[in-house]
């Protein structure tokens, strides 16, 4: 371990302070200023404040979002304890790592409801605007009992606002500067920012609309060779919200649409100069309906339906020299309808049980295909169609992937049982029929006890669970044929379902005044773990790699982790995070790529007057394999953040920061080196509520 972590360490011994599972905003200090009662439904899927809860939640709120001038989902959950961040290879956003879980395997919600991922498996979270952000809940550990396939590692679940506000909306704008590394000068505007929303009531209906945009820039961190790390374009997303509410009754219609238009120069096979451009469009309709039958029962239905065209060309700067252009179209649809039932009685035992059951309906579909200009006009296996473009190159059509569909129907149940007055159990099992591997069961059981002794409380949590996951459209059909790059990633049609074993264990320990300390530890159990793997064979006379997706044996993730939340004064509060993961490959006996060991986050919240506030947060990861086999490392690095506001009045404030400060970044030069490619990056901006 270097220098900064063992002084950092010292540091928390010597102040006392750990970090936590949940960030907050001060008030007063006798406002328990833990999140404590505030109320949770993820872990669940009812209401239940935060302290009552069984499984053990993170929570950010609202108030610390704002704080961080957050665009996207990334940036929130990157001062989250245990939440590891990791770039989407061959896209401009970023992927979570939770309990040494990859995003393939970290369930992301908006409202309970899924985001088809761009890349066919895993969610990236910069598409995720921060605009109508109410709070994050993060459930780490096996949550299939609860939301089925995909939810191995965990749970992270983003509440939107609701609609029952009378009238009023929020305008912001920033602009920020990666300086000398900008590509059209120093010290250009090379991000802009800007964001609105309105809500209102109007013909008895409750109404939001929203709009995010962000836009970039091409910023490279290495001018003397061609290739940029920042894309040109932006990311937009826009929604409209209507819902009604009745005395016993609640609905509500989301239409939200998410717009990618980017790009970024990369180089072709051969060394020549090219761009990767990526239009995506996604179009998003939900809707949520609540009923209250009486003051112990409710039942609720949610429909989805969600459709993502994406479209990637990679295309040479030389319009003389066509031969290697590479376009491809994907097409994605989901559609999920949940019904569920809660049964709350006001009385059970020792105290108040619970019961929630459901039933849900799946279906997801994809179709591919990629066009190449080559110099042969003799088809290879697999070409559909090949043009003749009249310059001596043709143009070969294949359909990748034809159109695959999946489809699930699954049912569940939870309930929560007390045992004493201080102790709660929490079993559940979920059942789920997969059209391509059939009938999977998934229980889980967790326990709360609390203890209480003067103004101290105590919480031991616990818990085991199965996880599971069946292979995905892409892993098992897709044909990711990037010969241009030099390498190929295929799909397998003998891939079985992963499954996994959990235990989860935490204590907690509050004043719930001053200081929030919890210790937590959790082991996975993984078998038949899929991962693209090298075949070792070649094309193109050994310029092309080819790899598979394939089943591993057996692997494992394990950790602990340490956390104190600390308001040492009624307008100062901190908290400091340590996590430690150990995730390998238990047939052959060695470390899962791209996973740090240690990690460690820090938060410092100061309300300096009663209209300015700064913020201060860090973040230390340790070096860790990016390919084992070779032994290649990616070096460790700390990263730092300064953000502040000042509220000019009770309708405008100025902010502005500076990201990543000590400006940590990789060596462009060093293919293993995975740290931030986002450099120190300076902003400014301002914000009308009204």
């Amino acid at each position: 371990m270097n220098t900064f972590t063992t002084r950092l360490q010292r540091g928390i011994v010597i102040s006392l302070v750990v970090f936590s599972d949940g960030v907050f905003a001060q008030e007063e200090p006798s406002e328990l200023p833990f999140n404590l009662s505030d109320v949770v439904v993820t872990a669940g899927r009812i209401e239940r404040p935060l302290a009552d809860t069984p499984v053990r939640t993170q929570l950010l709120d609202k108030a610390t979002i704002d704080k961080l001038h957050t665009r996207d989902l990334r940036d929130a959950l990157r001062i989250m304890p245990g939440v590891q961040l990791r770039e989407v290879h061959g896209k401009t956003g970023e992927q979570v790592f939770l309990q040494g879980f990859d995003g393939n395997r970290v369930l992301i919600l908006v409202d309970g409801l899924p985001i088809t991922a761009t890349t066919g498996s895993t969610v990236d979270v910069s598409q995720v605007a921060s605009l109508d952000i109410e709070r994050i809940e993060i459930v780490p550990g096996a949550g299939s009992s609860q939301y089925g396939s995909a939810a191995m590692g965990g749970v992270i679940n983003v509440i939107t606002r609701r609609t029952d506000s009378k009238q009023g909306g929020k305008i912001r704008a920033d602009v920020g500067t990666f300086g000398e590394r900008e590509i059209e000068g120093d010290y250009h505007l090379g991000e802009r920012h800007i964001a609105a929303d309105a809500y209102a009531e109007l013909l008895g209906l409750n109404w939001k609309l929203g709009f995010d945009q962000r836009q970039g820039d091409d910023f490279d961190l290495d001018k003397d060779n061609y290739r940029s790390n920042g894309f040109d374009g932006e990311k937009s997303n826009y929604q409209l919200g209507v819902s009604y509410l009745a005395d016993h009754a609640e609905h509500q219609l989301n239409l939200k649409r998410f717009v990618e238009d980017t790009a970024y120069r990369t180089e072709a096979k051969g060394g020549f100069d090219a761009q990767k451009f990526e239009q995506l469009d996604r179009d998003h309709i939900s809707n949520h309906n609540r009923w209250s039958i009486s003051d112990a029962h409710s039942v609720s239905l949610s429909l989805l339906y969600e459709s993502q065209q994406d479209q990637s060309d990679q295309v040479k700067n030389d319009p003389q020299i066509t031969s290697g252009n590479l376009y491809r179209d994907a097409d994605t649809h989901q559609k999920k309808a949940t019904l569920q039932w809660s049964w709350l009685p006001q009385e059970w035992g020792f105290g108040l049980a619970s019961v929630v059951s459901g039933i849900e309906w799946y279906q997801e579909d994809l179709s591919q295909d990629k066009s190449e200009v080559k110099l042969s006009p003799t088809p290879e296996p697999g070409t559909d169609q090949v043009d003749s473009l009249g310059n001596g190159t043709y143009l070969h059509h294949t359909e990748e992937v034809e159109l695959e569909t999946r489809s699930t129907t699954e049912a569940f149940i939870q309930s929560t049982i007390p045992v004493t007055a201080e102790t709660e159990l929490a079993p559940g099992i979920r059942w789920q029929n997969d059209s391509r591997f059939g009938d999977h069961a998934a229980p889980s059981l967790n326990i709360r006890h609390g203890i209480h002794f003067d103004q101290w409380s105590l919480q031991l949590r616990g818990g085991v669970a199965a996880g599971y996951r069946t292979p995905n459209l892409k892993e098992s059909y897709f044909i990711f044929d990037h010969s241009v790059n030099g390498y190929k990633v295929l799909g397998s049609d003998e891939l079985t379902p992963e499954e996994s074993r959990s235990v989860q264990a935490s204590v907690q320990i509050t004043n719930q005044k001053s200081l929030n300390i919890e210790l937590s530890a959790f082991h996975n159990q993984i078998t038949d773990l899929i991962e693209a793997a090298d075949t070792g064979r070649r094309d193109n006379n050994g310029t092309v790699a080819i790899y598979e997706y394939t089943n591993f044996s057996e692997a494992m993730t394990r950790g602990y982790g340490i956390s104190v939340q600390h308001t040492p004064l009624a307008n100062f509060q901190q908290q400091i995070s340590f996590n430690y993961l150990d995730a390998r490959d238990l047939e052959k006996h060695q470390a899962l790529p791209n996973r740090s060991r240690q990690n460690i986050k820090l938060l410092w919240l100061w309300d300096v007057t009663h209209r300015w506030n700064v913020t201060v947060s860090g973040e230390y990861q340790s070096q860790f394999y990016t390919d084992v086999e070779k032994r290649n490392i990616s070096p460790g690095f700390q990263r730092w953040d300064l953000k502040s506001d000042f509220n000019w009045n009770e309708h405008i404030s100025i902010y502005g920061g500076v990201n990543n400060l000590n400006d940590a970044v990789r060596d462009t030069n060093d293919v293993s080196d995975r740290r931030p490619s986002r450099g120190r990056f300076p902003y400014i901006g301002f914000a009308y509520s009204f």
